[in-house]
């Protein structure tokens, strides 16, 4: 029984939904000024215009942030008051005896986990696309001024005006670049993400399925998860968004389930805490917190949730406080709306550009065999939920929640199974595998034979299906081996170049080198290479622009004995003018790749 009220979620929705709404009826109105031209903002100089639109953005995303923490302070201070007496005194087990507990439990996951982890900071270092410019600033105040802004990763997004909008993505590793430089580490602090995610999955099927699980569970949710595409792209190398997207849902949806199975307060207000973030890690997933909310008080108000009241068999008034909370994360909706509205449309509305990968919408849609399950699995619980054989779960409303996210995805961008993007999608597919498993199969057979048994045939199943993927198209291996690859040769060239041309340095050369577009265009470890002139090649002009050196903002013409290093431009070198006959092939990582190489004019 509850010992808490729900005023807080009732005054947390009425002030939020009047608020957010009266900031939406203002941008609307600013909006409207601009497409009209009322403001005449088109007519200044780009370069005032520029300078106005990031100010707007700097005061604007500031502005932001401060509502965040306030809300999510008010939040904290709510989850505190809410613990129960029940919870109070319940003996809790320390973190060091919880974590040698799970070994004791699951020593082969233990092994597993361990095994991917180390794999995984093994293979990581700075040489990630983003990272690779990212990481530049660093260093700047020679680890002097750890605890300054670092402007690129701002940059990256809240300096967009292009409709984009996920204010709050890459920001946990702004913060990690704070404590410290070293890869490897943030790489295990996305390691023990992963883990978390994992777990949370693996109990939320346990609630719902009221703790009569099969011992194999958690080691199935481990191996499915892991060896996905989409896992590799987002922990084998950890720019994307969807990473921490992913962890912020296993948290939301875990402490959401323990709210419905319970009436926890503290658990209803954990997950409105880790839902009211959700939304800007990606713009789309907002239907992530939305819809598993809406999704209970659509159901409970037809009577499909059983511990939830129906609408007409309690007073309007109890109504709402018994659905408070889900009330209060459907708010956000207007709160994310609101943000969206002053911190992306208004700017990118003033600075008239098109929505980035406009393009790309309805473009692709390329399911594998796990979201065939996922649709599978949410058809079969309609069906049953509709004839009345069962009720709506947690689970349920996580399942619509991805389906509209999936959606929205390939609205926008497209949809593919083995990409990045889906890997929300992918741990929702996860957790459906487990519940079919543990609903139709696992009960019977510990009926049959014994534990062990039970636990190989899991293993067996499990590895049966991940050995049936891997003969598809973009597998996890093909994934994992693609960004290690990358990794490497980028370093190798990197480090020939630096050999090559300090070795010619020595001999008294003349050492121009010359590089064209790629992820290394503003890096500053081309800047570190020996030489007399750094020459960029623009694709787009068709011009050599030497960069740094003697000469530099001077346009450069090729000549004999000038070095072209191709560390990840490739094709693009050819299509957009370099005649590469022209020059002789010093080094090459892998002669089947058209990329990681080092030429000599001659």
């Amino acid at each position: 029984m509850r010992e808490t009220t729900t005023v807080f979620e009732q005054r947390w929705s009425f002030w939020l939904s009047v608020l957010s709404g009266a900031a939406l009826i203002v941008s609307a109105s600013v909006a409207l000024w601009l497409q009209f031209g009322a403001s005449r903002f088109s007519t200044l100089p780009e370069t005032t215009r520029e300078s106005l639109l990031n100010q707007y953005n700097a005061i604007a995303h500031g502005g932001f942030i401060a509502v965040l923490a306030v809300l999510a302070g008010l939040l904290i201070r709510s989850i505190v008051k809410a613990g129960t007496q029940e919870e109070k005194t319940r003996p809790q087990k320390s973190w060091l005896s919880a974590f040698t507990d799970f070994i004791k439990q699951h020593p082969v996951v233990t092994i597993v986990l361990t095994i991917y982890v180390v794999l995984m900071v093994q293979e990581s270092s700075w040489f990630y696309k983003e990272i690779l410019t990212w990481y530049d600033d660093i260093f700047s105040d020679q680890l002097l001024n750890n605890f300054s802004l670092r402007e690129k990763l701002i940059n990256e997004t809240m300096g967009r005006n292009d409709f984009r909008f996920f204010p709050l993505s890459h920001q946990d590793l702004h913060i990690l670049s704070w404590m410290t430089p070293y890869i490897k580490v943030w790489s295990l602090v996305s390691a023990l993400e992963l883990i978390a995610t994992i777990i949370l999955g693996c109990k939320l099927i346990e609630r719902v399925k009221k703790n009569v699980t099969s011992a194999s569970l958690i080691l199935m949710g481990t191996l499915l998860f892991l060896f996905t595409s989409a896992s590799a792209y987002n922990y084998f190398q950890f720019i994307y968004s969807e990473r921490f997207l992913t962890f912020l849902l296993a948290l939301y949806a875990y402490h959401y389930c323990v709210y419905l199975d319970s009436g926890q307060l503290r658990n209803g207000r954990l997950a409105l805490l880790f839902a009211l973030f959700i939304p800007f890690f990606k713009d789309t997933a907002v239907l992530l917190a939305m819809i598993p909310a809406a999704t209970t008080i659509v159901a409970g108000s037809f009577g499909a949730m059983p511990n939830r009241p129906a609408w007409g068999s309690i007073k309007p008034s109890e109504w709402r406080e018994a659905y408070a909370l889900e009330i209060a994360i459907v708010s956000l909706v207007l709160f994310f709306l609101a943000s969206f509205a002053i911190l992306s449309a208004l700017p990118s509305l003033a600075a008239d550009v098109p929505r980035y990968d406009s393009h790309l919408g309805f473009s692709v849609l390329a399911l594998d065999i796990r979201l065939i399950v996922l649709l599978g699995f949410i058809a079969s619980r309609l069906w049953l939920i509709g004839r009345k054989r069962t009720n709506v779960t947690a689970l349920d409303g996580l399942n619509f929640a991805v389906l509209a996210y999936g959606f929205a995805l390939y609205a926008l961008v497209g949809l593919e199974g083995s990409n990045y993007m889906s890997l929300p999608i992918q741990f929702v597919a996860v957790l459906d595998i487990l519940m079919i498993w543990e609903s139709l199969l696992a009960s019977k057979l510990q009926q049959r034979i014994n534990s062990r048994q039970a636990q190989a045939v899991a293993l067996g199943t499990t590895l049966l299906l991940l050995n049936v993927e891997d003969r598809q198209a973009a597998t996890f291996r093909q994934r994992a081996q693609l960004i290690s690859w990358k990794q490497r040769s980028w370093r190798t060239t990197l480090n020939e170049a630096r050999a090559i041309t300090k070795h010619a340095k020595e001999n008294g050369e003349t050492v121009n080198l010359i590089y064209s577009k790629g992820w290394f265009k503003h890096s500053d470890q081309m800047k570190a290479l020996t030489y007399d002139r750094l020459v960029y090649y623009d694709i787009d002009t068709r011009r050599y622009i030497i960069k740094a050196g003697i000469g530099k903002g001077e346009f450069y013409a090729p000549q004999r004995g000038d070095y072209l290093v191709d560390i990840d431009t490739g094709q693009k070198l050819t299509q957009y003018g370099i005649d590469l006959s022209n020059y002789d092939l010093l080094y090459q990582e892998d002669p089947s790749r058209q990329y990681a190489r080092i030429f000599r004019h001659r």
